[in-house]
């Protein structure tokens, strides 16, 4: 599975640096990093999704052909779904219907 960064990217109390070394790290798939990643859903259905980063290094994970675009990095997970709320606040929600997806193609 490719795993790619939008550029539009929420995280909590992370710096620029670090940033820029966990995505390097994530790129090289390290086994090191123990963080949340909050992604756009790898299905049809759903808003946004959080992962435990080691989870995606299992092998159902990296044989799929899917790629997964983070939106937020967190520290735990706490923090992780503190960014799934804050994201979805940002989006105005019209009839039921949260365009997380419309929202991030923005920013493409």
């Amino acid at each position: 599975m490719k795993i790619r960064f939008h550029e539009k990217l929420y995280s909590d109390d992370i710096s620029d640096r670090k940033l820029r070394s966990i995505k390097k790290k994530v790129a090289m798939r390290s086994t090191k990093l123990k963080l949340y990643l909050v992604t756009l859903p790898l299905g049809k259905q759903g808003i946004l999704e959080v992962y435990w980063y080691p989870e995606l290094l299992q092998k159902v994970y990296r044989n799929m052909k899917s790629e997964l675009v983070v939106v937020g990095v967190a520290n735990d997970r706490d923090a992780a779904f503190e960014l799934v709320r804050q994201i979805i606040s940002e989006i105005s929600i019209q009839e039921a219907y949260v365009p997380v997806k419309e929202f991030f193609e923005e920013y493409r």
